[in-house]
């Protein structure tokens, strides 16, 4: 565990970007920034120079995982957490900053371990800054596996019932995939719920089971939709960021 920048050094202006990179043991998750029906995500709280504004802590794509017998969203072996800082005011060439942060993660695997550490490193502004080329490539694969949105003519749609939502997907490329799955933001559906595909009037429904904690008056509903396959030509990547407005059957 530790913190990992993509270039060498900093910039005397520009914003620049660093990683908390995690590491854990075989059979152990963290959680995802909405865990579903169980964990804590991961956070931090910055201890910055004056002038130095900290972005938000931006996850990896989620994937399934499970505590004892409940399924929720995590990570598992090795991951990247990227946070993009910005100066207000320019700094000196030549001068070091130091970037401090207190840290705390939940682990879990049949049982929890809640975990909590001091992190910081010491940063050279140069005039021009190289890549670190351990680290660029990395930071470069995490950008490049964020969610993306759908084509702009592909548009699902939600509609809500008594227990649970249908999703439908308008297609899908070849025959019915192996696995799609939804990955909610907030608590609006149970991760550990089971989710099923089928065929339905105007194309794929995924099934989904309400949340007993989804809060009332909710708009729309917010989350990552998982092709393990990808999703054809459109694209690769298989997770689509979307938000859809909700209705009533």
């Amino acid at each position: 565990m530790g913190l990992v920048t993509e270039t060498l050094g900093v910039s005397e202006e520009g914003p620049f970007w660093l990683a908390w990179r995690i590491r854990r043991d075989n059979g152990w998750h963290t959680y995802w920034k909405f865990p579903g029906d169980v964990g804590v995500p991961p956070t931090v709280l910055w201890d910055l120079p004056p002038g130095l504004q900290a972005g938000e802590l931006i996850f990896p794509a989620p994937q399934r995982i499970m505590m004892a017998q409940v399924g929720a969203h995590g990570h598992t072996g090795e991951t990247l957490y990227l946070c993009k800082f910005e100066p207000k005011v320019p700094f000196r060439v030549g001068e070091s900053i130091r970037i401090k942060g207190q840290f705390s993660w939940l682990t879990c695997s049949q049982t929890c371990l809640p975990g909590y550490t001091d992190l910081s490193i010491e940063l050279k502004v140069t005039k021009k800054t190289s890549p670190d080329p351990m680290w660029k490539p990395r930071f470069d694969l995490f950008r490049q596996q964020q969610p993306v949105d759908p084509p702009k003519d592909w548009v699902p749609t939600v509609s809500s019932h008594s227990d649970g939502f249908a999703l439908t997907l308008p297609s899908l490329p070849g025959d019915q995939p192996s696995a799609v799955r939804f990955f909610g933001e907030g608590r609006m559906i149970r991760s550990n719920a089971p989710q099923t595909l089928r065929r339905g009037k105007e194309g794929w429904e995924l099934l989904l089971t309400k949340s007993p904690w989804a809060r009332k008056g909710e708009t729309h509903l917010s989350g990552l939709l998982y092709r393990r396959e990808g999703w054809g030509k459109e694209s690769s990547n298989p997770y689509y960021r979307v938000r859809l407005p909700l209705s009533a059957d």
